[in-house]
């Protein structure tokens, strides 16, 4: 009987083959088996004939079963072949996730090796705390343009990324006292893409083109972004794409002062320094001042003075940095604290329930923020409009004291105060009335919302902050037995009828009891 030989070579199929034991052999040696239906050459019988292989050596034995079934023989051979094609499908896709993981690996120790060696950059850029996250989406990811990585490749703003290439492009074209090319801008990005990663609290896993790609089309974009809003009407073309919309700039402004979305400060004065030109030397050579005109475009301030040597001489981290640092007071001092004041779990009251007591609430003429007064049972609080530009600007910059230890906490004891002041919608009426919250505000029920949801999330001590002496008086006056009357008998009109007619009641009662006293002794002595 003859059979068809089939040669296998062992060390070419390798894992690809279909391996079953058949039997134990001595020593501990493993055994495979390869099974192929074989045709014999003279009648219709078929046979399965199998090849066996030994681990321990090269022999290789040959049994062989008799088959008198076709079909099932013809199956067998089929199967066996989709067996060999799957598992070189397999093994092609196992190689190839293989490589990217060590790819990625590699990445990521190289940034990490970098970070150790590289020069020393304090983290500035953070993710938004934990107890802050879903406060106000809108206020915490960008609406339309991505800056830095966190917020990058999002469905909803590529398309913006067209006009970063534009922007890129004007500023390489435009003429500048020193000719720099891409190439140019390419190397100095390079060299400082370790200390770029080292500003984001986050391991960033970019490449190393993508993410030098990332620091200049972002800082490019920021530095013209700037240039076009701070330069005058004479400047604009037709063909602007944010000029030509003015819509675009509120929004525009809200996402480059959000937390998440920033660039380190450096990069952007860099590409600043590189590419100045005359124009910019008529606007402004200083990119803080030129930043914070541009940023006041959202917020104005009527009574800020920009002063070149006072915002030079910082060492500002991103953008929300620097707006954040022009906001604070000039003493950038809190109020002495006093060991004697223990406040309550409350603090102060609300507004609903400050006024009863004979509290009376007034806006300040100051334009900061932070300048809240009380005396003479006047509690006097800036005029402030809660619209979409505030609540960001809140929103990111309590966001920013939280993530930082070493900083004043200015937002976070003004949220934390404005919290205590409003419980309900009904507070925000009462603080409108009085002109404390403008009309140009959201609803009621959302400036309720915001200050509530903020003052309940953030870490707050009364004892150091810089209302703490606000926070002590007006207490103390609500506690107080004036304060106790006026909120039980005068703090409704029927209240004080009922007061009023009660001792009016006790003066005539009075008189008529004086009355008759003197009436008894004057018959007394006629008598």
């Amino acid at each position: 009987m003859e059979y068809q030989a089939i040669v296998i070579d062992d060390a070419e199929m390798g894992e690809n083959m279909t391996k079953t034991p058949q039997k134990s052999l001595p020593n501990g040696e493993s055994s495979s088996q390869i099974q192929l239906p074989v045709q014999e050459n003279d009648d219709e019988h078929y046979s399965i004939k199998t090849w066996s292989y030994s681990g321990s050596d090269d022999e290789v034995l040959e049994t062989e079963q008799p088959h008198h079934d076709r079909e099932e023989a013809e199956e067998y051979g089929a199967s066996f072949k989709d067996t060999l094609h799957s598992q070189a499908q397999y093994k092609l896709a196992l190689e190839d996730s293989l490589r990217l993981i060590e790819r990625r690996l590699q990445e990521r120790r190289e940034v990490q090796r970098g970070g150790a060696e590289g020069t020393s950059q304090s983290t500035c850029i953070f993710r938004f705390p934990h107890g802050l996250v879903g406060i106000n989406d809108k206020a915490q990811e960008p609406e339309i343009v991505s800056i830095g990585p966190y917020h990058r490749g999002k469905d909803h703003l590529l398309k913006f990324e067209e006009h970063k290439w534009s922007f890129l492009d004007k500023l390489l074209s435009q003429p500048s006292f020193i000719t720099r090319d891409l190439r140019f801008y390419l190397r100095e990005m390079k060299a400082l893409e370790i200390s770029t990663r080292q500003c984001y609290s986050d391991t960033i896993i970019m490449s190393s083109h993508d993410f030098v790609e990332m620091m200049l089309l972002d800082s490019c974009f920021i530095v013209e972004l700037l240039r076009h809003l701070g330069c005058s009407e004479e400047h604009i073309h037709d063909d602007d794409p944010i000029l030509t919309r003015p819509w675009l700039i509120p929004i525009l402004i809200r996402d480059i002062l959000k937390l998440e979305n920033q660039l380190p400060y450096f990069i952007i004065e860099l590409v600043f320094t590189w590419s100045s030109n005359l124009q910019d030397a008529k606007v402004s050579n200083n990119l803080p001042v030129l930043a914070l005109k541009v940023l006041d475009l959202a917020f104005p301030r009527p009574s800020l003075t920009f002063s070149n040597k006072l915002y030079s001489q910082r060492t500002h981290l991103h953008l929300l940095d620097l707006f954040y640092s022009s906001l604070l007071p000039s003493n950038n001092a809190t109020n002495s604290r006093e060991i004697e004041y223990r406040p309550s779990n409350q603090s102060i009251q609300s507004a609903t329930r400050l006024r009863p007591s004979g509290i009376k609430f007034k806006p300040s003429k100051g334009d900061n923020l932070f300048d809240i007064k009380f005396k003479n049972r006047v509690l006097e609080i800036p005029t402030i409009t809660v619209n979409d530009f505030m609540s960001t600007l809140l929103v990111n910059c309590v966001a920013w004291e939280q993530s930082q230890e070493d900083i004043s906490r200015y937002f976070t004891d003004y949220v934390s105060f404005m919290n205590c002041l409003i419980c309900q919608p009904r507070d925000v009426a009462f603080l409108c009335s009085d002109g404390i919250i403008t009309r140009f505000s959201q609803d009621d029920i959302f400036v309720a919302n915001l200050f509530n949801n903020l003052g309940k999330n953030v870490v707050f001590n009364i004892r150091s902050c810089y209302l703490s002496k606000q926070f002590r008086e007006v207490e103390a006056y609500y506690s107080s037995n004036w304060g106790m009357m006026m909120r039980t008998y005068f703090s409704s009109p029927w209240s004080f009828i009922s007061v009023f007619s009660a001792i009016i009641i006790i003066v005539l009662t009075m008189i008529q009891t004086i009355v008759s006293v003197l009436s008894y002794i004057g018959q007394s002595k006629t008598v």
